[in-house]
């Protein structure tokens, strides 16, 4: 390739939201097309903005906030019309689509089932929200959901049959919950914690005691911590509503994994035998942990490293590479919806009054902060699954049980293998990558600081718009940070392997990554007492369960949430039907994939009759049927 010419259209559509330049965060799409698009943006941030710095007069100040609701419910109520009218092809059209570059919106196939799962969620809303006990009330949402097909969560059935969330659960969420990526091996940089606690006497469930030293040195000690949301202010969060940074620790014994103590915050120990306080304060300490875990699952594990750290690569693909090249087929079907679900995201989760604010413990400033701090913790490698494993110390060799692992294992050395047949026939060498123009632009826009990019990347305004006002609505930064859109992203390629490796791990994370964490959540949060968003009183302070747990509108709310982000599988990993490779050679790389990803489905199928008989659960959310071929939901 001699020339290089990259998509002029395309990169019109495509522009880097300017507005999201915060230093540490990820890159996000410009959600206003067009010059129109520009006009409608202005006028939504001079509302928000009058609003915000109080520069209106009541009278005004009162219109302005009930003209922002009215369109808030207008919103809504299309949303609705046009799901069940999805039949109507214009719905879904290009004639409608006014926030995203063109294709990008949700066609009328996803639709119908967007219609299909929200017509579940109504009947259960409706059945459940007349009933005055809470207990009763779930029931009949479950109830409800049933009769359109869908299961209970898990975690109900795991409760009645346990009685609660035992220690035995509580282990086993760690492998195979919905945040199956926090255990880790104790290391040395946790010896301060373990000198903290030589003196704190420990048992297994079985009577023997445990030398914490010695536990150490034989790799028999597992711990899950949450140093990012550790020193939270109570301005940091929601008034009535806690979360902290517990430090779980857990031992790998001949009989499993089993939880040996909790601390709740420096000095505050709790393990399973306890005497004093609460009776059920080891039941508390636990619950504290699962605060801590749901809040890191939905911030950080599944909003920020799928949906938000995939983005800056559904923004560059069609910006740098022609629809012909072969990195743009090979990725570009895995990207199909993540720009329409992100930005619906903005308004369900990000946006004021959203999800975060009604149901989290963090305010959704913090949130977006913890979430822009945790994207630049770990470069773009230190996410590919053999180095998590490696990091983290949970080999199979550690740790013999460990669902999660051991299926997204498979999948990875799958989708591996089909990366390297495709692209092996595409580049004969190291010299074709290093000489590919369209590639090198790609690298480049991920991984060379934001500081020597050109502004073109962003919305150009019209002319006729004075420069203060875009300056005051953020639409011309004055100075870029001197970071990559992608944290260790390499601003050139080098070699095939090294593309081998990005393009795994690409695909990994929009396909198995994202269904392990995405549709894991209505199972395991969607029965609240198993795991609630927030704890409504902080250690110490709380008397009972009860105290602890959400009331009754945050609790129906969290199954509500839960079961609309896990209610909708569209599309499966490796269709022909959404990868439509032309090349007859491509087509029987993509037929190897396939029959690799069947004799996975077996394997997978066969390993969940003997967790079933070992444990009473399976593990269903890496079963390739199961696994959509991108991020959109």
């Amino acid at each position: 390739m001699a020339f290089h010419t990259p998509p002029q259209k395309q990169q019109g559509h495509y522009r880097y939201d300017p507005t999201a330049l915060h230093p540490m965060g990820p890159a996000r799409i410009f959600p206003y097309t067009g010059e129109d698009g520009l006009l409608r943006y202005l006028f939504t941030r001079f509302g928000h903005r009058w609003l915000d710095q109080g520069k209106l007069s009541q009278p005004w100040d009162l219109l302005l906030q009930q003209m922002h609701r009215g369109l808030k419910q207008l919103d809504d109520a299309w949303s609705y019309l046009t799901t069940q009218l999805v039949d109507f092809e214009l719905f879904q059209s290009g004639w409608l689509n006014l926030d995203l570059p063109p294709d990008e919106q949700f066609n009328a196939s996803f639709v119908r089932e967007r219609r299909t799962m929200t017509n579940a969620l109504l009947a259960a809303k409706k059945a459940s929200e007349s009933i005055g006990s809470l207990e009763v009330g779930r029931l009949h949402f479950y109830d409800a959901l049933q009769q359109h097909g869908y299961d209970r969560p898990e975690t109900w059935q795991i409760h009645q049959r346990e009685e609660g969330l035992s220690d035995r659960e509580f282990a086993r969420q760690r492998v195979a919950g919905q945040n199956p990526v926090m255990l880790r091996q104790i290391q040395p940089v946790d010896q301060p914690l373990l000198d903290s606690l030589r003196s704190q006497p420990l048992q297994l469930g079985n009577g023997d005691a445990i030398d914490l030293m010695q536990a150490a040195a034989q790799h028999r000690l597992f711990v899950t911590d949450y140093p990012l949301l550790q020193n939270l202010s109570a301005a940091d969060l929601q008034p009535g509503r806690y979360v902290g940074s517990p430090v779980a620790l857990f031992h790998q014994s001949p009989t499993g994994l089993e939880p040996i103590l909790i601390q709740l915050e420096p000095g505050n120990i709790v393990t399973p035998g306890t005497n004093g306080g609460p009776a059920d304060r080891w039941m508390q300490a636990k619950l504290f942990v699962q605060v801590a875990d749901v809040t890191y699952h939905e911030l950080i594990t599944h909003l920020c490293d799928t949906h938000l750290a995939m983005e800056a690569f559904a923004i560059a693909t069609p910006r740098q590479l022609p629809i012909n090249h072969p990195l743009y087929r090979l990725l570009r079907p895995h990207f199909q919806f993540l720009l329409a679900i992100n930005t619906r995201g903005n308004a369900v989760l990000l946006s004021k009054g959203a999800a975060i604010d009604q149901l989290m413990a963090p305010t959704r400033e913090t949130s977006l902060e913890l979430i822009n701090r945790a994207y630049r913790e770990h470069s773009f490698s230190d996410h590919a699954l053999p180095k998590l494993i490696q990091r983290q110390g949970v080999g199979a060799e550690f740790l013999p049980d460990f669902p999660y692992r051991d299926d997204a294992l498979l999948l990875w050395e799958a989708i591996a293998r089909y990366v390297t047949r495709y692209l092996q026939r595409h580049y004969a060498d190291n010299v074709a990558i290093q000489q590919d123009p369209y590639l090198q632009a790609w690298a480049a826009e991920l991984g060379e600081p934001l500081a020597s990019r050109p502004r073109s990347e962003f919305p150009q305004a019209p002319f006729w718009l004075p420069e203060s006002v875009l300056a005051e609505m953020g639409l011309q930064p004055t100075q870029l940070p001197n970071l990559p859109r992608v944290p260790g992203f390499p601003a050139q390629l080098s070699s095939l392997q090294q593309l081998i490796e990005i393009a795994t791990q690409i695909i990994f994370t929009c396909g198995p990554q994202h269904a392990a964490v995405n549709f894991s959540q209505f199972d395991y949060m969607g029965y609240t007492p198993n795991a609630p968003f927030a704890a409504y009183c902080q250690p110490g302070d709380c008397t009972s369960l009860k105290q602890l747990l959400p009331p009754k509108e945050q609790d129906l709310g969290q199954m509500e949430l839960t079961f609309a982000l896990s209610g909708i599988r569209w599309g499966k990993l490796g269709s022909p039907d959404l990868i439509q490779f032309h090349d007859v050679g491509d087509r029987t790389v993509l037929s190897q994939f396939q029959a690799d990803l069947a004799a996975i489905e077996q394997e997978i199928n066969t390993r969940n009759q003997h967790r079933v008989a070992k444990s009473g659960v399976a593990y269903p959310y890496l079963l390739p049927s199961r696994i959509p071929n991108s991020i959109n939901i």
